[in-house]
């Protein structure tokens, strides 16, 4: 446990520098805003398995001063077939947000609370194969904690940006696993982005690779993916988007073939 307590405070003091949060592939106003994710994977193998199988995210954050804000999100994953049905309720998560938009060093850290059912784990491995940059939303009897750096600059005289994010994500087991206490894993990603008036867009690569796993086939493995995201200003504060993402080498689900997904954000 006291290796546990140490990562987390690294984590912890990693985010002095000024920070901002959002989902990876969600457009990245800093304006306080609901949001809703739908993520629909597309298998392989889909004999028996329903269409409307996916996982989705409600999402609210909000400003409590100009350089901090507060981040939740509820994820749920749906899995159903003629032989298994599970409908799960993720890891809820809590976190804090410092820093301003325009910061060239920026990133979040937070905690997801462990209520995801252990007996639903078909739903939960589906739920993480198919969102491998929040894998631990879906973690079960575990506590996760995570945080993120960031960095964005944009491309003088043009409307495009580059951002490339890194950080770990720590799984903490509640139960009784031998010697291991915790899987430890590091996110990473690198996106090219369009941020014109009434539009931003998204193509790029993440990933997490497995530092320490209590398995030892998967320690050392990574999963990957690249992405593109469109989403636009319809009026009223709405701001409607698609996704599309295919993985590359995913150890959490090798028979997903590609996400389609729907996000939208309202801005408050």
């Amino acid at each position: 446990m006291r290796s546990a307590a140490f990562i987390l405070l690294l984590i912890l003091s990693s985010t002095g520098l000024s920070l901002h949060a959002q989902p990876v592939w969600v457009a990245a106003h800093e304006e306080s805003a609901l949001s809703f994710e739908w993520e629909k994977p597309f298998l392989s193998n889909s004999d028996g398995v329903k269409f409307l199988n996916s996982i989705f995210f409600l999402g609210y954050r909000t400003h409590t001063s100009e350089a901090l804000s507060l981040i939740v999100d509820l994820p749920f994953s749906n899995y159903s077939t003629d032989a298994v049905d599970e409908y799960l309720l993720g890891n809820p998560y809590v976190g804090l947000a410092f820093g301003e938009e325009d910061a060239l060093i920026s990133g979040d850290v937070g905690v997801r609370l462990p209520i995801a059912d252990k007996d639903k784990w078909v739903a939960a491995s589906f739920g993480a194969a198919t969102d491998i940059d929040r894998l631990e939303a879906f973690a079960t009897e575990a506590v996760p904690a995570m945080g993120l750096l960031r960095m964005q600059t944009g491309i003088p005289g043009t409307d495009l940006g580059v951002r490339a994010h890194a950080g770990p994500s720590i799984l903490v087991f509640m139960n009784d696993r031998g010697d291991e206490v915790m899987d430890v894993f590091l996110k990473y990603g690198l996106i090219l982005t369009y941020d014109e008036e009434g539009v931003f867009a998204q193509l790029g690569y993440s990933g997490v690779y497995a530092m320490r796993h209590e398995l030892e086939d998967v320690e050392g493995e990574a999963a990957s993916q690249i992405g593109i995201t469109v989403n636009a200003d319809v009026g009223a504060h709405f701001w409607p988007g698609l996704l599309l993402r295919f993985p590359l080498d995913n150890y959490l689900g090798k028979g997903v073939d590609a996400i389609f997904g729907v996000n939208l954000l309202f801005r408050l």
